[in-house]
């Protein structure tokens, strides 16, 4: 059987990852809210700096997944999990991709309420779809640890 200490580990660390990532995506949401908060001088400088920090942590995080991380080792304890493994592995070019739009959007787009309404609805958009991404993540390690992932506690709140 399973060493349930070992097992705990490698959850624990994807759930301090995923917290890691909450922290950056909370700064995000209140950055887009206060971003037209300066009479001086509208700006979305704040948002797109916060999107290349989500992008650099993103990319970290799934580099260590992708480089032997806590999927694989799920995967090498329950292999009929490798399907899903790279089914979730293939959506990290594409959550990186929607990160990157989303930051060029704020760079081009002149700081007005509409504009802000905008960013807000893609940036509620990405953040579903990385709620999707992590949901899938821990349940793969449910499955793989043979133990429970408590995703709700630790999923993307809005």
């Amino acid at each position: 059987m399973f060493d349930d200490q070992e097992c705990g580990s490698y959850v624990n660390h994807l759930i301090s990852e995923h917290r890691r990532l909450h922290t950056v995506l909370r700064q995000m949401r209140a950055a887009i809210t206060q971003s037209l908060g300066s009479a001086e001088q509208p700006s979305f400088a704040e948002v797109t700096q916060i999107l290349d920090r989500l992008r650099q942590e993103l990319e970290h995080h799934f580099a260590q997944e992708e480089g032997g991380g806590c999927l694989d080792e799920a995967v090498s304890r329950c292999p009929r999990l490798a399907g899903e493994a790279k089914r979730i592995e293939a959506e990290h070019p594409m959550l990186l991709a929607d990160v990157s739009r989303l930051s060029e959007e704020a760079k081009t787009l002149p700081p007005s309420p509409e504009n802000q309404t905008v960013i807000q609805d893609e940036f509620d958009k990405l953040c579903q779809r990385l709620r999707t991404h992590e949901k899938a993540e821990n349940v793969l390690l449910a499955q793989g640890f043979g133990m429970t992932v408590n995703g709700e506690e630790n999923s993307l709140q809005s």
